[in-house]
C-alpha cells in the first residue's frame, strides 16, 4: 500500500515538473523591412574587392613647361589686378577746408590799384625790354606774363579778391590798337589798373582786375 502511494506520488511530481520546463519560442516571420535590413548587414560584413586605379602619367617635358609658364602668367596677372583694386581701395580722397562765413560785407585792406600798376610796370619792363617780336612764341609768352602778374599781385594778400588779369602782346608796325572793356561791379570794393609798353618792334597792354568776393 505505501508502495503504491510513494509511486503516485512521483507520477505528481514529475507531471508538475514536466508543466514547469521551458516552452520553447518559435521563430516568428520577419517583416520585409527588417529582411532588407538584414541582408543589407550581411552584405556590408562581406570584404569589397580592392579596384586598383592606374597611376596617371607625368606629362611630356614640353607641355609640363608650357603649363608651368601659362601658370605663372596668370598667377602675376591675378596679383597686378589684385594691387591695383588694393591701390584703388587704399586712396582716400580729402575733404575740402569749409569755412564758416565771415559776414563782412567789405575787405580788411582794399585794393590799391597804384601799387599794383607799379609792379605790372617792373614786370614788364624787365621781361619786354629790348625783345624782338615773334609769331610763334608770342601766345606762351603772354600765358607766362599772365601768371606771373598775378602770382606778384597775390603776393600783396588782397584777401577775398579774384584776380583777373589780361595780356595783349602784337608787333609794333605803326597801326594803331584800340582795347577796352566793361565790367558789372561793386565800385567801393572793385577796382583795375591798365600798363601799356612800346617799343620798336612790339606793344604790349596788360589790364588787371580785382573783384572781391563776399
Amino acid at each position: 500500500m505505501l508502495a503504491k502511494m510513494k509511486a503516485s506520488a512521483e507520477q505528481d511530481i514529475e507531471k508538475k515538473n514536466a508543466d514547469l520546463k521551458p516552452v520553447l519560442i518559435t521563430e516568428r516571420k520577419l517583416s520585409a523591412y527588417e529582411r532588407k535590413e538584414k541582408d543589407n548587414v550581411s552584405i556590408s560584413d562581406k570584404p569589397r574587392n580592392s579596384i586598383a586605379v592606374p597611376a596617371k602619367k607625368p606629362p611630356p617635358k614640353g607641355q609640363q613647361q608650357r603649363g608651368s609658364l601659362s601658370g605663372m602668367l596668370a598667377t602675376k596677372k591675378f596679383f597686378k589686378r589684385l594691387s591695383k583694386k588694393q591701390r584703388a581701395a587704399s586712396t582716400v580722397s580729402v575733404p575740402a577746408k569749409q569755412y564758416e562765413p565771415t559776414y563782412r560785407m567789405e575787405p580788411k585792406q582794399h585794393f590799391n590799384d597804384k601799387t599794383v600798376y607799379n609792379v605790372v610796370k617792373e614786370l614788364i619792363d624787365e621781361k619786354l625790354e629790348g625783345m624782338i617780336y615773334s609769331k610763334k612764341y608770342s601766345g606762351n609768352l603772354s600765358k607766362i606774363i599772365s601768371n606771373q602778374i598775378k602770382e606778384k599781385v597775390k603776393e600783396l594778400h588782397y584777401d577775398r579778391y579774384r584776380i583777373i588779369c589780361n595780356v595783349m602782346l602784337g608787333e609794333n608796325r605803326g597801326a594803331t590798337v584800340l582795347a577796352t572793356s566793361r565790367c558789372a561791379w561793386d565800385p567801393k570794393t572793385d577796382d583795375f589798373t591798365s600798363y601799356s609798353f612800346q617799343s620798336k618792334h612790339l606793344f604790349c597792354n596788360v589790364s588787371v582786375f580785382a573783384v572781391y568776393k563776399e
